[in-house]
């Protein structure tokens, strides 16, 4: 009864039906893998009216390191709350107002609950992406003509572009490979040349008029957008630890293509400033971000231009003006996003019914070791593998490495390609 309530749902959203041969296919690929795939068999009932509705017959979406896809019952529930709500600015002061306030209170507390943030320890920062979560610690860490700004090689062109920020300054910054960092995280002797823009035994510039510690950021991340690599979160915690009183180090963790699959536990590791876009996470609503910053950290950033609601008191006729002294409130200019905010616990309520973050990771987790089994299989009639495929897909703990396979054909003109 229940496949062919499946049946009917495909052929009333215009699904291609399954073949007989496909049919034996995903059996085989259940016996395999069926306890960890289709969350407990939720996956066979919401698909095809949750999304398979709104593709073609034969179209598939892959692109999930781009961007998530919403689901049908999520904007539903959306614009459900938006008939039947009235929300206003919430930097006025009225009914709606308040209440709009309360609802993007709830949202940032919501966002920590799910990285198992400590209120204490963080705070949310609304921003239009992930991209511009790092563009506000880049225009606002306090970096000096002595400060060194170090980075993986595998990084988002968003995080090369922040090292502008650090030159303009009169810093310097570093380009390291996995195998470099691996051992300065490990080794107290290694990357101490990362400290002076001369080398190991360079001096550092002397800062006059500038008095305290000198600040350094690394910056990584959680995954690469190329091969899904997945990168040793401790090193947060060994990198840090290399701070002195001369000289503090940072952490800025790029988590926008690791949290969409993966869990996050913020009292587990503890990254300085955590960068990240929600619809990667589930599709909508686009256009917001968001920079989880920890109030340590965010008490030493230097904060330039200011507007809206960043401010407590200006005149305008003398240079003069009082910031907010929440973190939240200082680093947001202008109204927040709060249509938008207020959708996201929509989008986490999705997550929440599918069993959660981790049974999305064992479900892409199934799906990435099929994909990458079946096409690192496939031959030319020569024997020669038809696909170069790149990531670290035959390691040891590959499960916690991989949900992106990237490759690449290799062509042979007088070849035919066999099945796997």
């Amino acid at each position: 009864q229940q496949q062919q309530q499946q049946q009917q749902q495909q052929a009333e959203c215009g699904m291609t039906p399954e073949t007989e041969q496909g049919r034996q296919a995903k059996a085989a690929f259940l016996q395999q893998h069926g306890k960890e795939y289709g969350y407990g068999g939720l996956l066979d009932e919401l698909y095809p009216r949750e999304v398979g509705c709104r593709m073609k017959p034969n179209e598939h979406y892959m692109d999930y390191t781009g961007s998530s896809v919403y689901c049908q019952s999520q904007i539903a529930q959306v614009f459900e709350e938006l008939r039947g709500h009235m929300f206003g600015n919430p930097h006025s002061a009225n009914p709606s107002s308040s209440s709009t306030g309360n609802a993007v209170e709830e949202v940032r507390d919501l966002v920590l609950r799910f990285f198992n943030a400590d209120p204490a320890e963080y705070q949310v920062v609304f921003t239009r992406s992930a991209t511009g979560a790092l563009k506000l610690v880049g225009e606002t860490f306090p970096w000096s003509r002595a400060s060194t700004f170090a980075y993986l090689r595998e990084n988002h062109n968003s995080v090369l572009g922040m090292r502008e920020y650090a030159l303009q300054a009169g810093g310097a910054f570093k380009a390291l490979n996995e195998t470099f960092v691996e051992r300065w995280a490990q080794d107290e002797e290694c990357g101490a040349d990362l400290m002076r823009p001369g080398g190991r035994d360079g001096p550092l510039p002397q800062l006059d008029g500038e008095p305290g510690p000198v600040y350094n950021l690394f910056a990584f991340p959680a995954e690469d957008n190329f091969a899904g690599v997945k990168y040793p979160l401790l090193w947060i915690q060994q990198i840090r630890a290399k701070s002195t009183h001369a000289a503090q180090w940072r952490v800025l963790l790029d988590a926008a293509a690791y949290v969409p699959t993966q869990p996050l536990d913020l009292r587990e590791v503890s990254p300085d400033f955590v960068a990240l876009s929600f619809y990667k996470m589930f599709g909508y609503p686009t256009g917001l971000g968001a920079l989880l910053v920890r109030i340590d950290a965010a008490e030493g950033l230097k904060k330039l231009f200011w507007g809206g609601g960043a401010v407590s008191l200006a005149t305008s006729s003398a240079d003069f003006h009082v910031l907010k002294c929440r973190p939240a409130d200082k680093l947001e200019d202008g109204t927040v996003n709060f249509l938008d905010v207020i959708a996201l616990k929509h989008g986490f309520g999705m997550i929440e019914k599918l069993g959660g973050i981790r049974a999305i990771q064992a479900h892409v987790a199934t799906l990435t070791e099929y994909l990458y089994e079946h096409l690192s299989n496939l031959r030319h009639s020569n024997g020669k593998p038809m696909l170069q495929i790149f990531g670290k897909h035959h390691s040891a703990n590959a499960r916690q490495v991989r949900d992106t396979v990237y490759l690449r054909s290799r062509w042979c003109h007088s070849c035919r390609i066999l099945p796997p």
